[in-house]
């Protein structure tokens, strides 16, 4: 359900953000990017888990940021298909279910996946 996801981004640092060290201004702007979001086939981006490496610095003509070449891994929520997953109805209305898990609350169900015999 939980896997560790490894990913190399070139990442813009906004100059407001290199007041603070380096591993801790590049972690807050991963979080910002990435944080709650679904990355394409890797699932919900639940936390940063740790940096790998930091390579650059470069600034770009005509940018006002530098640039790095960041290695780093994500904690992803990602179920397999079939997984049976536990949660608490939240909500239904003609669109579906609306299902909550403890850390993630925006999962809605449609009414023509449901079982056969559902009923509202």
């Amino acid at each position: 359900m939980f896997v560790l996801s490894q990913i190399e981004h070139n990442l813009p640092m906004p100059p407001h953000l290199l007041n603070r060290p380096l591993v801790d201004a590049i972690k807050a702007e991963l979080e910002r990017l990435l944080l709650d979001k679904v990355v394409a086939n890797l699932g919900l981006c639940v936390s940063v888990y740790d940096i790998l490496s930091v390579e650059g610095g470069f600034i770009f003509p005509g940018e006002g940021c530098s640039t790095y070449k960041v290695s780093f891994r994500l904690l992803m929520f990602r179920p397999f298909i079939g997984e049976v997953l536990v949660g608490k109805i939240s909500g239904y209305d003609e669109k579906g279910l609306q299902v909550s898990l403890d850390f993630f609350s925006d999962i809605c169900i449609p009414g023509h996946l449901m079982q056969f015999g559902t009923v509202r």
